[in-house]
């Protein structure tokens, strides 16, 4: 008769200390669930601000001065402003590329290459225009 109760209390212990195992892996798993519903919706209302505006690219590095993409796109803006009557099309014409190529650099669509900075640099100080 003792051996059964003994057996009783053992099913019970285990039992018990099943259930103390289970309520904190319930509690990590709604935290986790918890923090990707929070992660997907910041990005659902966070994505639509930056589709309006500017693309991001990684700020790589253009040229040898450690030029960023925004840094160079700030330099042909201020190029384009000062020197070519803020004309994206008298800029394109001095740079040799198309227009629609301007337009996306200042719109962050395109990454904007070494030998553009280059030229932009050489065109301002040509024209004595700080660019930087």
């Amino acid at each position: 008769m003792d051996d059964n109760m003994d057996k009783r209390e053992d099913a019970r212990t285990v039992i018990s200390g099943a259930s103390r195992l289970r309520r904190p892996g319930i509690v990590a798993a709604g935290i986790g669930l918890g923090a990707v519903l929070a992660y997907l919706l910041s990005k659902a209302l966070g994505g639509r601000k930056e589709r309006r505006s500017r693309r991001h690219f990684p700020d790589q590095i253009v040229d040898d001065r450690g030029t960023g993409q925004e840094e160079a796109a700030q330099i042909l803006r201020n190029l384009r402003d000062r020197a070519f009557e803020a004309s994206n099309e008298k800029l394109a014409l001095a740079l040799g590329r198309p227009t629609e190529e301007v337009e996306a650099w200042n719109a962050g669509r395109e990454l904007i290459d070494d030998d553009v900075v280059m030229k932009a640099r050489g065109i301002a100080m040509h024209r004595g225009v700080r660019v930087e």
